[in-house]
């Protein structure tokens, strides 16, 4: 059995792409940088993510995230790689208005973001070109800045907390919801 099947087995035959269908992950929005993967995976939750690159980590598969797939650099392109997708993993958790806190998943489309929290009076300060294709775990890993950068500081700044699968599956939980933590290290 090979890797496909062995994805297709973790996660669904649906959500794992082959074939013909790979054309949408081979290149940047600009056509500049193109590599097909071997297959793109796309869990839906946490302990799907988990399982994935545990079993990938386990046979030694190279692994590449793909978001919105709105950078300029190249860096989402996976020539005979694996690529992983959060595209399912697009629900709005919760917003709490009092708190100011939104809790998001990485395939949640940065558009949708600001139309939620602007519904209930609040803005989300982070504009950019791409922002109604660009998706918050993409955003996270590039620190984008965007236009309100200098009032409102960056992505990381923006950012109180994460939920992070390792590179073996483990999860690492490093959700807060202080501003100001000095409880160790900074790893967001």
């Amino acid at each position: 059995m090979d890797h496909i099947q062995n994805f297709k087995a973790l996660i669904g035959d649906a959500h794992v792409v082959t074939g013909a269908d790979l054309d949408r992950y081979s290149h940047d929005w600009m056509r500049t940088y193109s590599g097909v993967p071997s297959c793109v995976v796309k869990p839906a939750s946490t302990a799907e993510v988990s399982a994935v690159m545990g079993y990938a980590y386990a046979e030694g598969l190279a692994v590449v995230p793909i978001a919105g797939n709105t950078g300029l650099n190249g860096a989402a392109i996976a020539d005979g790689q694996v690529m992983i997708s959060l595209e399912r993993m697009n629900k709005i958790r919760e917003i709490r208005t009092e708190a100011r806190v939104a809790v998001v998943e990485p395939g949640v489309i940065l558009t949708s973001l600001h139309q939620a929290v602007e519904a209930l009076g609040l803005l989300f300060p982070l504009y950019f070109g791409a922002r109604g294709s660009a998706m918050v775990g993409g955003v996270l890993s590039t620190n984008a800045g965007g236009s309100n950068v200098l009032r409102y500081g960056s992505t990381r700044q923006l950012c109180l907390g994460l939920e992070v699968v390792l590179p073996d599956g483990r999860v690492m939980n490093l959700m807060s919801e202080l501003h100001k933590d000095n409880s160790g290290y900074d790893l967001k």
